[in-house]
Parts: C-alpha cells; structure tokens; sequence
C-alpha cells in the first residue's frame, strides 16, 4: 500500500538485477488525484476512474512498456473529445500502452467501447503533455457513427484536426455548444489554437433533421476565432450556409442563413413548431474573454403548426388546420453569458396574430422564464 502524490493505491515492484523493472499499480482517480498526477482532464470529464496499470520499466537504453486499462463507468464525459458524452454509470472501458521514450509519450493500440462509444487509435503526447499527433481510423463516440479522425500540431503549436466520415451524431455536441458553458476557470488548460476541416456525410440533429454533405472549415488563433465556412443542406435538399464576417463598424460576427428555418430549429432542439421560413442569424463568436456575446435572430415568411394557444388566439380551429398560422416576421436580439441565453425586443408578425417576447432561457438550470404579448388583428391594429 502505498501513496503517489497523496493518491492511496496498490504497488506492487519486482527488479532483478540490472534488468528491466516489472510493475502493478492499481488506484482509483477522482478529479483531484488527477490533477495532481498531472492528468487534469478539465471540464469535459468529472468522476472517480479505476485504473489498472502493468508493465515494464525500461533503463535508459529501452523504452518503458505498460498496458493500462481503465474503467470509465462511473466518469461522466462531456465532449472530452468531439461528440463524445457519457452520463456516470454508464458501462464504459478504455485499454491502451503506454510507450516512454526519451522525447514524448505514445498511446498505443488505444480501444475505447461501452456506452455506444467506439473508438480507436494511436496518440502521441510531448515531454509537457501537450498534443503532437493523434490518429483515429475508428471515431465513433455514439452508436451508428462511422468517422476517422486526425490531429498534427504544427511548428508553430496549432493543432490540425481532419474528420471525415459518412455518419456523425451531433446531437452531443449541439447540445453542449447550445448550453454555452463556460470553460472552467479553475483548471489550468490553456487555450488551444486549431484548424479544423470536417467533412461528412450526413450530422444527425434533433427530431429526426439531419444536415447533408457538410462542409466545415474554421481556425481559431489566440483564443478567437479566425476563419469559418459552413456548407450543407437541411430539411428538402435546403442549403445552409455559414461565414465569418467583418462588418466596417462593429464587431466580428458568425453569420447563418438558410430557408428552411423550421428545420434549423428542430435540428436544434431549439422548437419544433415552425415550418419553413427564411432564416439570418448573426451572433458573436465565442472568445476567450468572459462576457456577454450579442447575436440578432431575423425569420421572414414562416408558420406555426400545432400549437393550441396560438390557434385559439388566431381563431382556427381546434386541429389548427392543415397550414397552421402565417407570419410574416420574427426578429429578436439576444445575448448569450454564462450558459444563459437572454431574449429582448423580441417581435413576431403575422397578418392575423402578432405578439411580442421577451425574457430567459437558462440551460444550465433547465429554466424557462418568457414573458410576452399576443396582438390579434395584428395587421389591422399596426395600421393604426
């Protein structure tokens, strides 16, 4: 029995001669343990790891070989790599060697299955611990997933990252960057700069939606993002399309359009209701500062499909029927800080109902707090 950094495990050492040195650890990790063995996995990961480690302890002419094998089942992984989320008690194992040699580390023959999850490759680490190569001819965090992934770090420290594949979930991932949590302040990772080229050919969303051949490109430098391209196609063979843009006067924003904004929101599971509509939002990209990001919503010519109240007020029937209520307009701004999206100023115009809207939605703490006003006769009312 023994303790490594204060963190109590089972050793057990055997070195006969001037030979190599056979090894058995056994310990649990909780986060703390971790960072302080210097394998702080940050925010993306929270919860005790079992690990098992046996091998060999090279002199300083051999490389030191041991195999450990890790029982994630009670970890709770949040995107610690792309996509890949797993609640705690959720049946997860990882198996891997570990190579020593004099100038970096090497994971080899990295398997990675439970959950749903399947992955599996090779990574290499440098004498900080920093990323120099990672290959992943099998990534699939989720279960139907087909994908391989790459990773280099070039001479000048940005991590290059490939993926391509046929089938990707995100609804992970889209989750994650919708809640807009914050990088924790507390652990010490630093910010990464990273070329991204993703292409796939299908990203399954929400509610059965799912963006076709797409095609991402973006870089961040510094902590703020650089570049981005955005192309695929929604709902009936619909493009969407993503950009950075400088405008002359104010600050950079990421801007989407598409004309099926109905199936943009459901492939967010942002709301299921709304059928067609032209869609523009604009919003700040996210930076390493942490303040509030503004961003500007603007839909045109869309309906509400299915939902009771809204009928009631615009006097359809109680199937609603078959159109739903036309709009022409919805524009809202709004600000995101802290995983709390704030609407303001929001309004919605229709030739039979209008309303107006405002309020928060926090998804950290899974509240709702809107509040706004129905307008009916809305295009005779604006007239006076």
């Amino acid at each position: 029995d023994v303790r490594i950094n204060g963190q109590p495990a089972s050793l057990d050492y055997r070195k006969l001669g001037n030979g190599d040195a056979d090894v058995k650890l056994q310990a649990t990790l909780d986060d703390a343990s971790r960072a302080r063995l210097g394998f702080d996995l940050g925010a993306g990961a929270n919860g005790p790891v079992g690990v098992k480690l046996a091998g060999r302890i090279g002199n300083n002419e051999r490389d030191s070989k041991i195999a450990i094998d890790a029982d994630l089942t009670a970890l709770k992984l949040d995107n610690l790599l792309p996509g890949w989320t797993k609640p705690s008690g959720k049946t997860s194992r990882a198996t891997f060697n570990v190579v020593q040699k004099p100038q970096s580390t090497r994971l080899e023959d990295i398997v990675i299955d439970g959950g749903g999850a399947s992955i599996k490759g090779t990574l290499e680490l440098d004498q900080n611990g920093d990323l120099l190569n990672a290959n992943f001819p099998t990534y699939s965090p989720s279960e139907g997933d087909k994908a391989s992934l790459r990773a280099e770090r070039a001479n000048d420290g940005t991590i290059k990252v490939v993926m391509r594949g046929d089938v990707f979930d995100g609804r992970h991932f889209i989750k994650s960057a919708i809640s807009g949590k914050d990088t924790d302040t507390k652990s010490k990772t630093k910010s990464i700069d990273f070329d991204i080229d993703l292409k796939l050919g299908a990203v399954a969303g929400f509610y059965g939606e799912a963006i076709r051949g797409v095609d991402l490109k973006m870089s961040r430098k510094n902590g703020a993002i650089r570049t981005f391209t955005l192309n695929g196609k929604l709902g009936r063979d619909t493009p969407l399309t993503g950009d950075l843009r400088r405008p002359a006067h104010g600050r950079e924003v990421i801007f989407l359009e598409t004309n099926d904004a109905g199936a943009f929101f459901r492939f967010t599971d942002t709301y299921a209701k709304m059928m067609g509509g032209q869609l523009q939002l604009a919003m700040e990209p996210p930076t390493v500062e942490q303040r509030a990001k503004e961003g500007l919503l603007n839909v045109r010519n869309f309906s509400i499909k299915g939902e009771a109240k809204l009928d009631e007020v615009a006097g359809l029937p109680a199937n609603g029927g078959r159109s739903g209520v036309a709009f022409s307009r919805l524009r809202a701004e709004f600000t995101r800080n802290g995983g709390k999206l704030t609407i303001r100023e929001g309004v919605v115009k229709g030739p039979t109902v209008g309303a107006t809207m405002e309020g928060s939605i926090d998804y950290q703490a899974n509240q709702v707090r809107m509040s706004g006003t129905f307008v009916p006769l809305y295009g005779l009312n604006n007239m006076f």
